[in-house]
């Protein structure tokens, strides 16, 4: 059944983003990113307190790929 969308103001978009309105079937990114924050990093508020005896972020990923972007581009 077709989807009825009213106004939609867009004021901007990033290049590897998915913008869509409507009925849609598949949906793919175009691209994938991975980040990794130490304690306390994203804390947000107005009077913010991190009291941390060590700070230290271990990353390890053991899989080669999360997720191919081979076929996407």
């Amino acid at each position: 059944m077709p989807a009825f969308v009213g106004p939609v103001k867009l004021n901007s978009i990033g290049n590897s983003a998915i913008f869509t309105v409507g009925d849609t079937f598949s949906l793919s990114p175009k691209s994938a990113n991975k980040t990794s924050h130490g304690s306390g990093a994203a804390s947000t508020g107005d009077f913010i307190e991190t009291h941390n005896l060590f700070n230290i972020t271990n990353f390890s990923d053991l899989d080669l790929f999360d997720q191919s972007m081979i076929i996407n581009k």
